[in-house]
Formats: structure tokens, sequence, C-alpha cells
């Protein structure tokens, strides 16, 4: 029997396991900031999120033979320890690529309906990954101009750094790394207090990749984040200098959530050579429940799609709740902000084909690109 241990805020890890397992194994869950090595000592596989530093200290005294993290990045994974243990490891890039694509494009239409941005003005991407791909499609079937930067990638249609901090907003989606011929960490940093002024920046990818002490040094500068320097008790002075302010959630719908766990799941039964025979990850796209006329009443008055985003995702609320924390309970307020996320589905979980029968003069190509998306969708996360 294969013994695996997963944390316990990973959704629906023993449905997963029994999807793809062809062999019998065991389950035990644990709290992400109780666990301790001695509690690895018989086990064989381990799930965790990004909340659990894996490495020697945890797993030297442990048989693991496989690590599986639920996230799209391995900050928190010591992956020289990992190989010279010959110990196997998988995390699931892309898996919430919808997820955060959707808080980026829930953003936009917050700052729409504020008056603080238009389909007229340009967005900027840094990083070019999958989320970067995802929202650079969907603002150019928006006939948004949209610019994106990533000097790792041999792309003809991509552009400069400079080209992209001139857009009017810039989203950032990059890993952080501090070494290497193009380092993220303070990528975006007191040096560029002048070329930012004036302008939009939304970071969903790690707190470390913009120095937060530009925040309170451009009071001209429109700051939405969702990731901060030393979460979970990030700088208080930070949150309230950001115009939205979200305790690391952009990736936590339950697309993203799920898409985790089959991903490791998978891999993990590849890894004991248990695989069910023919197991594939598919998915069936829902019909939209907030109303198709809403989306196309959006469409007409702004050119986007407000309701797609915001119906599912009210950044407003969240903003709120993470703003009123105290210096005090920050940590817990932090953390429970997370695990209590409200359940909310990804843009491209939906099916809006029927959208054109309401009415077939809103932008098409937008909905035709969704569909592509949908299909993206549908596959399992690369």
């Amino acid at each position: 029997m294969i013994k695996i241990a997963a944390d316990s805020q990973i959704p629906s890890v023993e449905q997963k396991l029994s999807e793809f397992f062809a062999e019998k194994f065991s389950l035990e869950l644990f709290a992400f900031d109780e666990l301790t090595s001695n509690d690895l000592r018989d086990i064989d596989a381990l799930f965790v999120r990004s909340t659990t530093r894996v490495d020697k200290e945890l797993c030297d005294q442990s048989s693991i033979k496989f690590i599986g993290s639920t996230t799209a990045g391995i900050n928190h994974l010591n992956i020289e320890y990992l190989d010279a243990q010959n110990i196997l490891w998988s995390f699931a890039p892309g898996c919430n690529a919808s997820s955060v694509t959707h808080y980026v494009m829930s953003v936009l239409a917050e700052l729409i309906q504020e008056g603080l941005f238009s389909v007229r003005q340009t967005v900027g991407i840094i990083g070019y990954g999958n989320i970067g791909k995802k929202v650079y499609q969907l603002l150019s079937a928006l006939n948004i101009k949209v610019f994106a930067y990533d000097p790792l990638l041999n792309d003809s249609h991509l552009v400069t750094m400079e080209e992209v901090l001139a857009c009017d907003l810039i989203t950032i989606h990059v890993p952080l790394t501090k070494q290497g011929a193009y380092p993220t960490s303070q990528l975006i940093n007191q040096s560029h207090k002048s070329c930012l002024r004036d302008k939009i920046l939304i970071n969903t990818s790690r707190g470390g990749v913009v120095c937060e002490k530009l925040l309170s040094q451009s009071s001209d500068l429109i700051y939405v984040a969702d990731v901060w320097v030393d979460e979970p008790t990030p700088s208080i002075t930070a949150i309230k200098n950001s115009f939205i302010a979200t305790p690391h959630i952009a990736g936590y719908s339950i697309e993203g959530k799920m898409n985790g766990t089959s991903v490791i799941a998978l891999e993990c039964a590849k890894a004991f050579n248990c695989l069910k025979e023919n197991k594939s990850m598919d998915y069936q796209l829902m019909q939209w429940p907030h109303g198709l006329e809403n989306i196309v009443r959006d469409m007409h008055a702004h050119g986007f799609p407000l309701a797609m985003f915001n119906s599912e995702l009210d950044l407003h609320s969240l903003s709120n709740q993470f703003k009123d924390l105290s210096a005090h309970n920050l940590a817990s307020g932090f953390k429970s902000l997370r695990i209590n996320h409200p359940p909310r589905h990804d843009f491209d979980a939906y099916d809006y084909q029927n959208i054109v029968d309401l009415d077939e003069s809103i932008n098409l190509d937008f909905f035709h690109r969704l569909h592509h998306l949908s299909d993206q969708h549908n596959e399992s996360p690369k």
C-alpha cells in the first residue's frame, strides 16, 4: 500500500487519487503549519501547497519517494536537495492560469467602473508564460492595444521592457528569481518612479518582484496587489497604499485548485507505476448562471464584459476585508481570508455560445477566442 500525506487544504485529494490510482493507498491529512519531519517517517508521497517548505530539514529522516506541489511555482521546494536524494517531484504549472487571468480581468472591470481605465488605453504585460499569454489573447480579442515583454522568449511580437512600461496599465506575470541573466527580484523599483507616474501597476506574481517602498514614494501610482513581501505578515503600509489589496487568492478558483490536485495525483500515480489505464483529466463547460444579457449590456456600454469577471469575483469586498486587518491579527487574518475565500469559478469554465442569439452586433471575435480558451481549459494543464 502506498502511504500518502497531504495538506488538509488541498481539495478532493482522496477523490482524485481514487480516479487515477490502480493500487491501494492510504491518506493522512495534515495542517500545513503543524507538519514536522516526525510525521513523515513512514510516508511514501507528500502533497503540499506553497505554504510548506520542502527541504532537508523536513525530509531527511523520511522514506519519501515523491513530492507533489499543487502550485504553479516551486520557490518552496529545495529542488537541489530533492534531486540529490533521488526524490521524484512534480508541480502544476498553468493549473491556475485561468484563475489569475480572471483576477486581472476583474481588476480591469473595477478600474473601468471607477473611470480609471478604458478600452482605448494600452496594457503592458511583463512575462509571457501561461498567464501572460491568456491575458494577452483576451485583451487583443477585445481590441485593446496590448504589448508583452519576456526576455527569455524569442517571439517576434514581443517588445522591450521600456515599451511595456510606457503603457497605461502594466501587469506582472513572472516567477521570483534572484539569479540568472534576468533576475526578477525587485524588478520594479525606485528607479522606475518617474516612468510609472499616473500609471496602473498590477502584481499577481510574487511580492518580491515589486519594491514596496516604491508605493509610499509614488502617490500618483495606482497599485493593485495580490502578493506581498513577508507573507503572511506583509507591510500594513503597503496594503493601505494599494488601490486593491488581496491576500494571495488570485489563483484560488475552484478550477485552479482542482487542476492542481488532479495534476499531482496523476503524476504520483505515474511515479509509482499504478496509473489506471486510459485515465486523463476532462472537464465539462457549465451554463453561465448570471444572465448573458448583463454581458451584452457591458459590451455595449464599455466594450468590456465586466459581469463576466466581477459576477464571480468581488474584489472590492475582498480588498476591504483585507485592509480592515490590524497589525495584531494580520497573520491569522491573512491565513483565514485565504482558507475561507468564497468559492468561485473561472470565466472559461462557462459556455457563452447562446450569447449570439441575444445580440449579433457585439464583438463576436472575443467570444470565439473564449471558445478557444475553453478548449485549452479542457486539456491537461501543461
